[in-house]
């Protein structure tokens, strides 16, 4: 019996029969799915670089220990999505601080001490009124120049603390004056050609402000001054017969 010629055509029909024998089912470009493929076999050699894309990852499946490290920047992150338990603790610097961003909202009540303070840079409008006590001044550091114009009464002023030096050239009037009381007193005789004194003096409560003195013609007065809380008057008789001198005070209610 004569044999079939042999053909280029038939060996390769007789080839792909026995690579389809040998090697398992033959597939055609993009027929290969998910079920074709056995679990957890896929590895990275077999993913081409490059062509993995969000929608092929699953949600919340990225953990941190799959980001690279310093990777991550502000274009990757959603607006408004970081809070304080994503920031460690003591990693914000004034350098990641927006000027000007930081509120009061933001600041714990009773935190802010003077070292966070910069020196000069409070006024009067960051201070809350009646907020500044005698405490917070320090002694001698108020001048005229930052009390206001009569806004000082005798509430503000310590008892028996102004002296004349405080009071200003004609400043004080007859209404500002307690009540002034003369009191007056009599020497004893004065014998003729002899000398004698006598003293007037205020009572308790009151300050002597001035005096004087009543006597004759003939009475030769030759000191009349305050002495003591009083007025005092020295005299000498020049007449041949007993005279007497009288002397006055002027005295201030002062309590």
């Amino acid at each position: 019996m004569r044999l079939p010629q042999l053909t280029f055509g038939k060996v390769l029909a007789g080839t792909a029969v026995v690579l389809a024998v040998t090697t398992g089912t033959a597939y055609a470009a993009n027929t290969v799915g998910s079920g074709d493929i056995i679990n957890d076999s896929i590895q990275s050699v077999d993913i081409k670089n490059g062509t993995i894309v969000a929608a092929d990852i699953h949600n919340e499946t990225i953990g941190s220990t799959k980001i690279l490290n310093g990777s991550i920047k502000s274009a990757d992150i959603t607006n408004a999505t970081i809070t304080s338990l994503d920031i460690a603790d003591g990693t914000v610097r004034s350098s990641d601080i927006l000027n000007n961003s930081i509120a009061g909202i933001d600041i714990l009540d009773g935190t802010v001490g003077s070292v966070d303070v910069l020196d000069d840079s409070l006024t009067a409008a960051d201070l809350a009124p009646d907020s500044v006590s005698s405490s917070e001044i320090q002694t001698d550091a108020v001048q005229a120049t930052e009390i206001a114009d009569n806004s000082i009464d005798s509430g503000e002023i310590q008892n028996n603390s102004l002296f004349s030096a405080d009071l200003g050239a004609g400043s004080v009037r007859a209404s500002e004056l307690g009540t002034i009381t003369q009191r007056s007193a009599v020497s004893a005789n004065i014998p003729a050609n002899g000398n004698g004194s006598v003293t007037a003096s205020c009572l308790a409560g009151e300050v002597a402000l001035s005096g004087g003195n009543d006597g004759f013609f003939d009475v030769f007065v030759v000191a009349s001054r305050r002495q003591g809380n009083g007025w005092s008057v020295f005299a000498h008789n020049n007449s041949a017969g007993n005279r007497t001198i009288t002397a006055h005070v002027y005295c201030l209610q002062a309590s």
